[in-house]
């Protein structure tokens, strides 16, 4: 098998130390493979002390894996952030230490991996050249990044965009601390990459250039080198590590029919049809063959004088152009979002402008917060379909939708409550482009309703 995994982790163009680490390895007989990436909290003496500290720690407790992998790795974390608080000392130059990390457990033989996440370090998953983050930044600029309300390179620009609200070091007890690591799972399928990486790398180049480098045909480590040599070109203002681990199976493939031969009979010398008939028999055999044969050619001509009088009659009717038909392709993005949509990811970017995704039943989206960019991909109805093409239940609380069509659709979109921000979406023939269900369980209700829930760029002018 070739090699599926490599680190690499480089100080960059301006800190004086790395406080950067990382460990990726196999395990269990290589069952398992754990990968990690920790960034020592800049700002703070004794960042690469943390570091180092979580990376001894986390490598011990992840060299067996309980069947609940969420909690193992959660343990993992907790046992660092306490080694970490214990080795600060009161006055010290380090009693402010903290770090931020990542760490993966990948199952390639059953294609799936877990992951645990605290601060701005993050993972992402390369499938099919499109690159989704998995994780979460722990930061006020993520969340804004990953609510919509920055671009991309406006949170890579923006002043506070180091500044974070979770690390390991930062509170002496993370388990009575609610959703303080970041856990989840993912599919990893044949084919899939995953990165690992601290904010060094994210900060200096975009999702494009990752995914331009991530798409060659190179090696892992020439990949790996080639995202940092493209971090510290751009400036290289903090240290910088990169993991990668890919799911190099081969797909698994259906088994080809099983061919079975006819067993031939051996005969040791040909015989004519004459030597296997009875004497007595032959002259009877002759006349019926010359029957046979008259017959067939009767069948012959009566089947040839039938196909020329059907040509003829086909030929007086005029010709219809009938529309070329195309076997309809099997729609994989659809597929890949609607897998996405049902575990934790909490951002989906689709393929280039043009990407049809054929909608035969309504997509719900209940997730907490996402964030789907379209990338002027369209949503089409199917010629059956009449519902709606997205319904975002009640319980979500911030879902964006960015640079979509929707086409054909009977219904557009089926709101609950407030909890969608549009951004550049087009509704095509949409009979209703946005639906405002409202529920009433058992109650009086008086009022009146508002005309609209937008604002859009006529309302303001």
């Amino acid at each position: 098998m070739a090699e599926y995994f490599f680190g690499m982790t480089d100080k960059g163009r301006r800190r004086e130390k790395n406080e950067d680490t990382f460990f990726v390895r196999e395990i269990i007989n290589k069952r398992f493979l754990v990968a990690c990436v920790i960034d020592g909290v800049g700002g703070y003496k004794g960042g690469d002390i943390a570091a180092a500290i979580a990376r001894s720690v986390i490598m011990k407790k992840l060299e067996t894996i309980s069947e609940d992998v969420i909690e193992t790795l959660q343990q993992a974390i907790v046992a660092a952030n306490t080694k970490i608080n214990q080795q600060k000392k009161p006055g010290a130059k380090n009693e402010r230490m903290a770090c931020v990390l990542t760490c993966a457990v990948v199952d390639i033989k059953n294609s799936k991996c877990w992951y645990a996440h605290v601060g701005d370090t993050r993972i992402y998953l390369l499938r099919d050249r499109s690159l989704i983050k998995i994780s979460r930044d722990h930061s006020a600029v993520g969340f804004l990044e990953e609510s919509g309300r920055l671009s991309e390179e406006e949170a890579m620009r923006h002043p506070r965009r180091n500044e974070i609200n979770k690390a390991l070091g930062f509170e002496e007890d993370i388990t009575t601390a609610e959703d303080f690591i970041e856990t989840g799972e993912s599919p990893f399928l044949s084919g899939d990459l995953l990165l690992l990486c601290s904010d060094g790398l994210t900060d200096m180049i975009s999702s494009a250039t990752i995914i331009s480098v991530l798409t060659t045909e190179k090696s892992l480590a020439a990949k790996a080198k080639a995202l940092i040599d493209a971090a510290n070109d751009a400036g290289g203002n903090d240290n910088i590590t990169a993991v990668l681990v890919e799911n190099n199976k081969e797909p698994k493939l259906k088994p080809e029919p099983v061919r079975v031969e006819r067993k031939k009979e051996l005969i040791t010398s040909p015989l004519s049809a004459d030597e296997l008939l009875p004497k007595k028999d032959k002259i009877s055999s002759k006349k019926s063959r010359g029957s046979r044969l008259v017959l067939l050619t009767l069948l012959f001509i009566a089947i040839v004088g039938v196909a020329l009088m059907a040509a003829y009659k086909k030929s007086m009717v005029p010709k219809a152009v009938m529309p070329a038909t195309v076997a309809p392709k099997k729609n994989e993005v659809l597929n890949q979002l609607m897998v996405q949509i049902n575990d934790s990811t909490k951002t989906v970017v689709l393929p280039a402008e043009g990407t049809v995704l054929e909608i035969a039943a309504p997509v719900t989206i209940s997730k907490d917060s996402f964030y789907l960019k379209g990338n002027g991909s369209i949503l089409m109805a199917d010629s059956a379909f009449k519902g709606p093409a997205l319904i975002i239940n009640a319980s979500a609380k911030h879902i964006v939708l960015d640079s979509l069509v929707f086409k054909n659709f009977d219904v557009g979109l089926m709101l609950q409550k407030n909890n969608v921000v549009l951004k550049n979406v087009r509704f095509v023939n949409c009979r209703i482009p946005v639906q405002y269900a409202v529920f009433f369980a058992d109650s009086l209700v008086s009022g009146k309703f508002k005309d609209s829930i937008f604002i859009t760029h006529s309302n303001t002018k």
